[in-house]
């Protein structure tokens, strides 16, 4: 059996808004108020008001009236169905405020639909929203319960007939004209249509109107919607009020790393860079990158180089809307750590990268790359830290890790090399490495050399000049 959780966003049109304040709100559609706050509410203010009637009502309260804004509302909607796709894969967004789950497969997950409505409950107020919450076997069923259920009765009665029955026509008007008709002709609750016979009420009300009864009372059961994640992430948080200390921006860097999180987890990705958009009044718009030397997930780790960037990057002007994208996702690698060692004890050399280039900026740190050379102080370079190297390196096994900058030369008395004083011994080679052909030819023979104490050093011998020289040191 199928068993439907209905989230009935009421005041979607107000909670989606960075305008968002505890002075009265509300927002104004077609010259009609739409939706109100609570603070509007407890004034006397309701959907349906126009809007000099609500201003004579607000009086001396301070009003502010913002017009409908479809777009923050379609967003919010598709931001709140990524969340729940934590819960089941079988959800989509109704009526333009409403999302629909089908957790029938998620009971024994969470354990139980009471569960479930407080993982709801809870993630909606950890995004600044508030539902009115209701189950039923179907999706038009659970979304009208929504309407007339409270708290104690949404979680029992979704599977009593006589609750469906009992449902007022007036609360169903917004699904199907028809109903609007029908309590005209003296009708009253659901139950009385449903006992009206079916070829009578098709022809009184048509085939779609019977449709969406059969739809309503469970006699057509349609499969579950598959929801599909977007391609990127993307995701806002209004503040509610402006915000220039970014202290202040902590709560909503960690829920919009916690959807990130949620997202790549679910999606098995993983992610290298991240933006920040920061926008306040006046079109003030700011924007903040930032990058990883490796992909990765943790948001622990993403919330820690946010903060160092913020504190190289302060803002100009008040913000009220915080949005987080990722657009450059990867799939997931395994990743093995060490048996023995504890998360506590040192940070990883790819960690400390990043730390170092979000405090310092990235052009202060740098790694060593190879080059396509073969003498060997031309064979690397520095690179911005994080960007890959896509030259194999040669096979280097009787080569140090230490090479000067510039060759140093040697002194060769007696038929013996001498370095720091002490004379040196050649025990490989040679390895001949020729290069500069077309401008300036180069040929040397090289021999890894010790010396009275035993330390190693790389040494060759320039053919056409008949010197030797220093390039390394072995370790």
């Amino acid at each position: 059996m199928q068993l439907w959780l209905c989230l009935r966003l009421s005041e979607l049109a107000v909670q989606c808004l960075p305008q968002r304040r505890p002075q009265a709100l509300a927002v104004v559609d077609r010259q009609r108020i739409h939706v109100v706050n609570a603070t509007a509410s407890l004034i006397g203010l309701e959907p349906g008001m126009d809007p000099a009637s609500a201003r004579a009502l607000a009086g001396d309260t301070p009003l502010q009236l913002l017009p409908r804004d479809l777009k923050a509302e379609t967003q919010a909607l598709e931001s709140l169905c990524c969340w729940a796709y934590g819960i089941t894969p079988h959800l989509y967004p109704f009526r333009n405020d409403c999302l629909m789950l089908e957790i029938g497969g998620s009971l024994k997950l969470f354990g139980g639909s009471e569960a479930i409505l407080r993982h709801c409950r809870q993630g909606l107020a950890g995004r600044g929203y508030s539902a009115d919450i209701a189950l039923g076997t179907t999706p038009l069923a659970a979304w009208a319960f929504s309407h007339t259920s409270n708290d104690d009765r949404s979680s029992k009665d979704y599977s009593q007939r006589e609750h469906l029955e009992n449902l007022s026509l007036k609360t169903l008007e917004p699904l199907h004209e028809q109903f609007v008709a029908l309590q005209r002709g003296g009708f009253k609750t659901l139950g009385e249509i449903l006992a009206l016979p079916n070829a009578s009420l098709t022809r009184r009300c048509g085939n779609q109107f019977r449709e969406l009864l059969q739809h309503l009372s469970g006699e057509v059961i349609a499969p579950p919607v598959h929801f599909e994640p977007p391609s990127c992430f993307a995701d806002s948080y209004p503040l509610g009020y402006p915000v220039r200390n970014q202290d202040e921006l902590g709560p909503a860097l960690e829920q919009l790393l916690t959807s990130l999180d949620d997202y790549l987890r679910q999606r098995q990705l993983q992610t290298q860079q991240i933006i920040w958009h920061f926008s306040g009044l006046n079109s003030y718009r700011e924007s903040l990158t930032v990058r990883t030397s490796e992909a990765r997930t943790p948001r622990q780790d993403w919330y820690r180089l946010t903060r160092l960037r913020l504190e190289r990057q302060p803002f100009s002007q008040e913000v009220e809307l915080v949005q987080l994208r990722a657009d450059q996702l990867v799939s997931a690698q395994p990743t093995s750590g060490d048996l023995f060692r504890q998360a506590s004890q040192s940070e990883s050399s790819s960690q400390l990268v990043d730390l170092l280039s979000n405090r310092l900026g990235s052009q202060a740190v740098n790694s060593l790359h190879h080059r396509d050379a073969h003498l060997p102080e031309h064979s690397s370079t520095k690179a911005p830290s994080g960007t890959r190297n896509t030259l194999r390196r040669a096979n280097t096994a009787q080569r140090p890790f230490w090479l000067l900058s510039e060759p140093e030369l040697l002194r060769h008395e007696d038929q013996e090399l001498l370095f720091w004083g002490s004379r040196l011994e050649l025990i490989y080679g040679p390895e001949r490495i020729e290069d500069g052909w077309w401008e300036r030819s180069t040929s040397r023979d090289y021999f890894v050399a010790r010396n009275t104490q035993g330390q190693r050093f790389w040494v060759f011998h320039e053919r056409r000049q008949q010197r030797w020289f220093m390039q390394g040191f072995f370790a």
